[in-house]
């Protein structure tokens, strides 16, 4: 192709279309980073919206890809110039002289009058690119993955192990949690994550997910083998479990982690105490299982009655936010032979009276099921 049959209408996008096929960060950067500004067959001007992309492009390989595609394109290539929010960039921010992307422009002078934003902290950038990710995650409909992100604790940037030029991004959860960022979540997580980073400017080149390390004093060792002493279990260790624990709260050597669970279980046992022993039930708090998908997960209740399966989850008030990852979870629970499922809402309710009811309707439901 020859500058003489294009004009800077056609060579945007069809720069774009190649670049996307060469190197996905690459158009990613440039598509939502940068702009055409001038193009009269032999120089290229490109104002970037930022100085961090600025800095990322010049910086990384997306710089070479730039001049690579362009050769291919146009014959001669064009001269690059780079603005950074319309203007020069300050002579410390300049590339190397290497290749021909330069960094100049016809009649720019650099502003030397204007005061420096102050720099945000990478850990507040990040942040921030987490927030804005699960927010576009939920707008695009994926309500899963943007609940799961708002389960996470922190998020970090660091290298990757797979590469010394690779950036990754760790976040940061709950062990509980760690299971349910599947390879099709993070899948849905990582093109919108590196997309946001890189409108930032931050270089990020995988996701992956790694467990918050659990909050330890001088005394662990008496507290570790406590625990040991009592068999206690994770999966009933509110210590342990990533939900936050209120209080000491266990019954009958079971740990809970929230008084809505206490309702519910001495809701059970006046239950189970109504009924023959011929025909009880079984009740497990807090149990902890592998579902198909190779996720561990911890149900509050596991009741059995009449040859079946039901699961009882207490949600607490914000659970509305956390529906679409429940509904995933529910069906790995039917996939593997749970035979029903009832989340109760406790808000408001405090009599026994009426949390007996809610679990007698549980049991009506599992019962009837054939």
């Amino acid at each position: 192709m020859t500058d003489g049959t294009i004009d800077t209408q056609e060579l945007w996008p069809q720069l774009l279309q190649v670049i996307k096929e060469r190197m996905r960060f690459a158009w990613i950067l440039l598509s939502h980073n940068a702009s055409v500004l001038f193009y009269d067959g032999t120089t290229l001007t490109l104002n970037m919206f930022s100085p961090g992309a600025y800095d990322t492009l010049i910086n990384s390989d997306c710089r070479s890809v730039l001049d690579e595609v362009l050769a291919e394109l146009l014959n001669p290539p064009p001269v690059v110039e780079l603005l950074v929010q319309g203007k020069i960039p300050s002579p410390p921010d300049l590339p190397s002289t290497e290749g021909p992307t330069q960094v100049h422009a016809p009649g720019a002078v650099p502003a030397t009058d204007m005061p420096p934003e102050p720099d945000e902290t990478l850990t507040t950038i990040l942040h921030r690119v987490l927030a804005q990710t699960a927010f576009l995650l939920y707008e695009d409909g994926m309500s899963q993955a943007a609940a799961l992100l708002a389960d996470v604790e922190d998020i970090e940037h660091v290298p990757s192990d797979r590469s010394e030029q690779d950036e990754d991004v760790a976040l940061i959860v709950p062990l509980y949690l760690v299971g349910r960022f599947t390879r099709e979540v993070l899948a849905a997580i990582q093109p919108l994550l590196v997309h946001v980073a890189a409108r930032h400017g931050l270089l990020v080149d995988n996701v992956s997910v790694i467990p918050a390390l659990p909050e330890t004093g001088d005394d662990w060792r008496q507290s570790l083998q406590e625990k040991l002493i009592n068999k206690i279990s994770p999966s009933q260790d509110p210590g342990l479990c990533a939900k936050e624990a209120v209080g000491a709260l266990s019954r009958d050597g079971f740990a809970f982690d929230s008084q809505e669970q206490v309702l519910v279980y001495e809701a059970l046992k006046r239950a189970q105490a109504q009924l023959p022993q011929d025909s009880t039930i079984a009740v497990f708090p807090l149990p902890r299982g592998r579902v198909g998908s190779g996720s561990a997960w911890a149900p509050d209740f596991l009741v059995t009655a009449s040859g079946r399966v039901g699961v009882i989850e207490v949600d607490q008030p914000h659970h509305h936010e956390h529906f679409a990852a429940d509904a995933a979870l529910d069906r790995s629970w039917r996939n593997s032979g749970i035979a029903h499922i009832e989340r109760i809402l406790l808000k408001g309710f405090s009599a026994d009276r009426e949390v007996d009811f809610l679990v007698r309707e549980f049991l009506t439901r599992l019962g009837e099921l054939h």
